[in-house]
């Protein structure tokens, strides 16, 4: 892995490349950032911790369910039109909820709709956002425009929530709503200036095989061929398995288990935002180091190392003895975490055929996010049991996915 200097700056000279970054970035930028203002606005109608997590809960399973379609769209249209779209209907949302909280007739039934239309968006957006990449980018350039824009989610949920807390206080809750929509709009046109740049035959060749009536299935069947292409590559679907046993170990370990970490051995929900922050800036880290690397070799060997690596981080977590150490692992876990999701994203479009890197990039991040409540249910349970068997058995899972994604000869071979 021979480090490449100033590649990560050199690729924002791409004009095309360039505007999506810009229009990824307001995007994202406005995700994080609503998440602080939804908690206050349901806190405000129902003073109720049950009804925004329950909020939550609900709203997350549009999401979940709809993303394998947002590929099939992604594939069957030009994604960064999907994504443009489905911006304009986020800043619709958004737009009507100010006008709700300002004229104060916003109910929590409102709540619910834009909560949950606002994650279908998502399932629509973000496969179309992984996909996009590869029409703007070639391949051996892949990682390093990847790296930057897992590096700006990152930035964005640093400085999203601290944006919306200081514009609620000098604003207040309608006009901070009305700027997320208006940081979608303009996102929105961004996104479609970029499908203006991409030339014809670009959009052409990405949807080779797919024009005419005749050779346009139904979605129920481009679902089936997605699933069946991304399950008959081994790589592909060892590289999925390993995408649910990091989630079913992560998502309800890390929030849950956390949370109550910080409560009962570091200090209390200060210590929590601490090790969230730092997990931040090793995320942020992580991808900047992947992108800044040229054509890693063996990476299959590399994606079951860190892998296990993961899982010795997550574990380690059960004997911390205090907030510098518990840090420190926080740290090198999101470094981890986050060189090894740059890798992923790069592989699974590098190596999906054209017209099919919408629906194996819609699996991707459905298999990263299915299990999501299960997770979360489990870690609770667990640790009603005991805190160091919730780390121990989430470090232990993702030692085994490792081990299980090992016993592929081609994963083992794969470079």
């Amino acid at each position: 892995m021979n480090v490449r200097g100033f590649v990560l700056l050199a690729l924002l000279r791409d004009v095309a490349f360039r505007r999506f970054w810009t229009g990824s970035s307001l995007s994202m930028l406005a995700d994080q950032a609503f998440l602080v203002s939804l908690t206050w606005l349901v806190l405000r109608i129902t003073e109720s911790g049950t009804s925004l997590g329950v909020i939550l809960a609900v709203a997350s399973v549009p999401g979940i369910v709809l993303t394998p379609l947002g590929g099939v769209l992604s594939d069957r249209l030009s994604p960064v039109l999907v994504m443009s779209t489905a911006n304009v209907a986020r800043a619709a949302l958004m737009g009507g909820l100010a006008l709700l909280v300002l004229t104060d007739a916003v109910r929590i039934w409102h709540v619910y709709v834009l909560a949950g239309g606002l994650s279908a968006l998502d399932a629509l957006y973000y496969p179309a956002s992984m996909s996009v990449v590869t029409t703007l980018v070639d391949r051996d350039r892949l990682q390093a425009a990847n790296a930057l824009t897992q590096g700006v989610e990152q930035i964005s949920g640093i400085l999203g929530p601290a944006l919306a807390g200081l514009m609620l206080v000098l604003f207040g809750l309608w006009i901070n709503l009305g700027a997320y929509a208006a940081l979608f709009l303009v996102s929105a046109l961004i996104f479609a200036i970029v499908t203006r740049g991409i030339s014809s035959a670009a959009r052409t060749s990405r949807r080779d095989g797919t024009e005419g009536p005749q050779d346009v299935p139904s979605t129920l069947s481009a679902l089936i061929e997605g699933a069946r292409y991304a399950w008959g590559d081994p790589v592909i679907r060892t590289i999925m398995l390993i995408l649910v046993g990091i989630n079913l170990a992560m998502a309800g370990p890390i929030y849950v288990g956390g949370s109550f970490l910080a409560e009962n051995r570091l200090g209390g929900a200060g210590a929590f935002g601490t090790l969230l922050a730092v997990g931040g800036v090793g995320s942020l880290i992580g991808a900047v180091v992947a992108g800044s690397v040229g054509r890693i070799r063996r990476r299959g060997i590399v994606e079951l190392i860190f892998t296990a690596a993961m899982g010795v981080g997550v574990g380690g977590l059960a004997f911390v003895p205090n907030l510098p150490v518990a840090g420190l692992l926080a740290t090198l876990i999101g470094m981890t975490a986050s060189f090894l999701a740059v890798v992923n994203i790069s592989w699974l479009q590098e190596r999906s055929e054209s017209g099919l890197t919408g629906r194996v990039m819609s699996l991707a991040m459905f298999s990263a996010i299915a299990l999501d409540p299960i997770s979360y249910v489990v870690a609770g349970m667990l640790v009603e049991l005991s805190l160091t068997v919730v780390f121990l058995a989430a470090g232990g899972l993702l030692l085994f996915t490792a081990l299980l994604g090992a016993t592929s000869r081609t994963m083992r071979a794969a470079d």
